[in-house]
């Protein structure tokens, strides 16, 4: 029991809330549905990841691990190669790299991570840059026969870029994350009554929705204390 109040010592009663609230949730409506059980436990892992995130806590990238690996077989067996992709070859090798530069850049009295924010010129060309490749894997995905071309181009392309900016500690990643979210959200909408996954995806990408609003609000507080403390 000290152990756990220790683990969630610097949690807002917000934050408790909602991890347990969008895991409730999750749990019931995958019972009700009958969806796959591995859908249940990527959704359950991949919701604690988001919200440790969000926090800027290095144990994001031991859930966000399982999530990722579970995520792609899933997406595989819906034909969604662009997502598979990402999952299988780019977030799983991502995630031991992340928790490496976080363990570097934490304050060890917090356990948070030190964020870093981008300047307004540099976010729009950013988001130039990224509108770009989507177009053009777009173009790939619709020449290999992939389902939903154009909804999985803009999930892939912007996860992509948006886990290089997790990686890197920018507040930024977080708009990114949030586009992602709505994107992924309407594609597993797309594919209920198609598979038996898609609902409790649907609550997943939805719960991952709400946490990056939030993930940008406090890693805005966290780029802020960064500065400040230079």
């Amino acid at each position: 029991m000290e152990k756990t109040k220790r683990i969630f010592a610097d949690w807002s009663r917000f934050e408790i809330c909602w991890l347990v609230l969008s895991t409730v949730i999750m749990i019931v409506l995958s019972v009700i549905w009958g969806d796959n059980l591995l859908a249940l436990i990527s959704g359950i892992t991949g919701i604690l990841g988001v919200v440790l995130a969000a926090k800027g806590k290095v144990s994001t990238y031991i859930f966000a691990t399982v999530n990722v690996a579970i995520y792609a077989l899933l997406t595989f067996q819906n034909h969604l190669y662009g997502e598979f992709m990402l999952n299988a070859f780019y977030y799983i090798p991502m995630n031991f790299i992340g928790f490496y530069l976080w363990s570097k850049h934490k304050d060890n009295e917090s356990g948070e991570v030190e964020g870093k924010k981008l300047t307004g010129k540099q976010t729009v060309i950013l988001f130039a840059a990224v509108a770009v490749v989507v177009l053009v894997y777009w173009q790939i995905l619709s020449r290999i026969g992939g389902q939903l071309a154009l909804i999985d181009a803009m999930s892939t392309v912007f996860s992509v870029v948006a886990l290089i900016m997790q990686v890197a500690r920018y507040a930024e990643q977080w708009l990114l994350w949030i586009i992602v979210n709505v994107v992924s959200v309407v594609m597993w909408l797309l594919l209920i009554g198609k598979d038996s996954s898609a609902v409790t995806m649907v609550v997943m990408w939805i719960a991952y929705l709400f946490n990056s609003v939030y993930g940008y609000y406090n890693w805005r507080k966290l780029a802020a204390k960064n500065v400040d403390n230079k």
